[in-house]
């Protein structure tokens, strides 16, 4: 395994029109020309596992945001569940496209630089958002999206995507990643899609040190590795640091 990077983390934020949004920044301690990666949790919004998720992309050469579109500390289920199902989501987007302006604005990734975006849950849903309706991203990752835009949104959808799920998935099934296919399908778009066996929703929103199984910590370590390199490839210029080479066998 290569060495990470050294990093630093801190609490941010930027505004969009003058509206504020709260955030999570990590990134290599030094180096410019860097890619920059926006991060969207799910429904459970800036959690302490977000927040490392954010310092892991940080680690593997990455300017990394996590902005909190979601605007509050949620405790249960139940709560966050009836958060996600009143957002507005139009208004979330907007955020989340200014996080990308945010990170050009910042010396280590600058004005030209590439910047990706990647989503868990309801962040995946939004990520494809906010891809679709502006040309401010190169490159996607989604992972088990919860939230399903208008197929429509998919017209403008020209960047390329990565997408990661559970066989077990009961909040994204299989017939809904068919169709979520079918349509992307229909509009002559690709992507690459990488199924992990007997993994549930949210398997790999856990936190680098996290006490999970080995199976779990296994497909969440592919995962990463995949995102990873995908970003890289995509993205352009890599940090000094390099990311773990993804295993030759991809899940099934």
């Amino acid at each position: 395994m290569a060495k990470a990077t050294r990093i630093v983390s801190m609490h941010s934020g930027y505004e969009t029109n003058g509206v504020y949004t709260d955030g999570f920044l990590a990134r290599p301690s030094s180096g410019t020309g860097l890619p920059g990666v926006v991060l969207l949790s799910g429904m459970g919004g800036m959690t302490w596992t977000q927040r490392e998720i954010t310092r892991h992309f940080a680690r593997a050469g990455f300017v990394a945001m996590s902005p909190d579109f979601m605007g509050e500390s949620l405790d249960g289920h139940a709560q966050r569940l009836r958060a996600k199902n009143a957002l507005d989501v139009d208004h979330a987007t907007k955020q989340i496209i200014g996080a990308a302006a945010f990170l050009r604005g910042l010396p280590w990734v600058g004005p030209k630089g590439r910047v990706g975006i990647l989503g868990f849950c309801l962040g995946g849903g939004l990520a494809i958002l906010a891809a679709a309706r502006s040309k401010e991203f190169q490159s996607a990752v989604i992972y088990h999206h919860s939230l399903f835009p208008d197929e429509r949104e998919l017209d403008t959808f020209d960047c390329p995507m990565q997408y990661h799920i559970g066989t077990n998935d009961h909040s994204t099934p299989k017939d809904e990643i068919d169709a979520f296919s079918a349509a992307m399908a229909a509009r002559g778009k690709t992507f690459e899609l990488n199924w992990y066996k007997d993994m549930e929703h949210s398997f790999a929103q856990i936190a680098p040190d996290a006490k999970v199984s080995a199976p779990r910590r296994a497909a969440t370590d592919l995962s990463y590795d995949r995102s990873f390199a995908f970003f890289h490839r995509t993205l352009g210029k890599k940090s000094k640091a390099k990311a773990k080479k993804p295993a030759k066998k991809r899940a099934r």
